[in-house]
């Protein structure tokens, strides 16, 4: 058996990966939550599905889990103050992060974030926990938004980037 990870390592080269930036937000009975995460990817085609990690202390987890639904808003380029908001990097907005944009509501309830670059809106189809994070799959009802034009908000190194032609 190899010696384990050291931590600090891993960090530094997970940092260095490229990502997109994503809020995901739900609405129902257990309430209104959302967070920012860069872990979004698709899962697959049959039935459509993404995939997300969310750590297992995030306030916006249980009630995800309690509503059953989520949309996740995958953010444009010029929208990283809605990051920071759902990253709670914003003291003003702490108390109401959905104050920091415009907001529709999807077909199951949950927050579509007006100018996103595009949304899925999900139901719950599994959680598994795992580590420090829950392993979350979301089974995609509708997809909002993919109309508009424009670059994703990226993150890495510690930073919001753009897309450059290669």
């Amino acid at each position: 058996m190899s010696a384990p990870i050291d931590p600090a390592l891993f960090r530094e080269a997970m940092r260095r990966m490229a990502s997109g930036v994503a809020v995901i937000v739900t609405d129902g009975p257990a309430g209104k939550a959302g967070l920012t995460v860069s872990s979004l990817a698709s899962l697959c085609m049959e039935p459509p599905s993404v995939i997300l990690c969310i750590h297992e202390k995030s306030a916006a987890l249980a009630t995800i889990e309690a509503n059953g639904v989520f949309v996740a808003n995958v953010l444009a380029h010029h929208q990283s103050r809605v990051a920071d908001a759902f990253a709670g990097q914003i003291p003003e907005l702490r108390e109401d992060r959905f104050a920091a944009a415009r907001w529709d509501v999807a077909a199951s309830g949950a927050p579509v974030l007006a100018d996103a670059l595009m949304s899925f809106d999900c139901r719950l189809a599994a959680h598994h926990a795992y580590g420090t994070h829950r392993i979350v799959v979301g089974e995609v009802t509708a997809v909002h938004g993919i109309e508009a034009e424009a670059e994703p908000l990226l993150y890495a190194n510690r930073a919001y980037r753009r897309l450059s032609a290669a």
